[in-house]
């Protein structure tokens, strides 16, 4: 039976009953760093996209806000402004509150503002959502003046440290959503097998699993690149994991007698 290289499933795994076959009976493992190098494939459009977002914050909309935002002396965990009296700026467009900087002591708490933070001469308050606000206090830094050119300093040097890390966790969270699908998936597979009269053991259906997961994590990355509307996109995309793991069972099936009660020695991926 020819090996195929992992790669080629990128396209195969859409349509070739041969490749299935191929997975269930010439690669070994669990499927689970197949997986991971595909969640790498399908999350680099998304880090693509926090990256212009990122950049397009740090050109374009910042500078409007630091245009309004006073220096900020911190001493002794106590801040000061250049002038005695709350700055209000407003996110732009919009009359609308946006961050008040006040140390003359008239805004003390985010429930007076609908702004979304407040900062007092002795913390920064942040708005998480209708209900829930975060605090930090001065008194946790030393002394610092914090301005236009160290805002922008600071941006631009964890920039280059935030997109990596973003990176790094998309591709966790989808390798492990994906392979807790392919195990859980496994057991369908199982039943499937029993009904056509296939035997393997539960690591091979895993594998087969996560290879037929393939088709529907492309082509959600396809729909996330072109910003495609798609009503019950959960719904479908399990309906469409299903059949590919079915489609994969059917293909392993029609395997001789001989070839599909064991499982062939051969590595491809693991």
């Amino acid at each position: 039976m020819h090996k195929f290289p992992w790669w080629q499933a990128l396209w195969l795994s859409f349509f070739s009953r041969t490749l299935y076959q191929s997975v269930a009976r010439r690669w070994q493992g669990i499927g689970s760093l197949y997986l991971l190098i595909v969640s790498a494939l399908v999350v680099l459009p998304i880090t693509m996209q926090i990256r212009e977002g990122y950049t397009s914050f740090i050109e374009e909309e910042l500078p409007l806000y630091l245009d309004d935002l006073p220096e900020l002396t911190i001493e002794n965990g106590q801040a000061s402004t250049p002038e005695e009296r709350p700055y209000i700026i407003n996110d732009k467009g919009t009359t609308e509150p946006f961050i008040v900087v006040d140390t003359t002591g008239q805004y003390t708490d985010l429930d007076q503002t609908s702004a979304a933070v407040l900062i007092t001469a002795d913390r920064i308050s942040i708005r998480k959502n209708d209900v829930s606000t975060q605090s930090y206090s001065f008194s946790e830094l030393g002394d610092m003046t914090i301005d236009r050119s160290m805002i922008e300093t600071f941006l631009a040097t964890t920039g280059k440290f935030i997109l990596p890390f973003a990176y790094v966790v998309l591709i966790a969270v989808s390798w492990f959503w994906r392979f807790t699908q392919a195990m859980a998936y496994a057991f369908i597979a199982v039943w499937l097998a029993k009904k056509q009269g296939v035997t393997m053991r539960y690591n091979s259906f895993v594998r087969v699993c996560a290879v037929a997961l393939t088709p529907a994590m492309l082509l959600d990355m396809v729909i996330g690149i072109l910003n495609l509307p798609l009503p019950f996109a959960g719904v479908l995309f399990i309906v469409l994991e299903v059949m590919y793991v079915r489609f994969a069972i059917q293909s392993i099936s029609q395997l001789p007698p001989e070839q599909s009660n064991k499982d062939d020695q051969g590595s491809i991926i693991a």
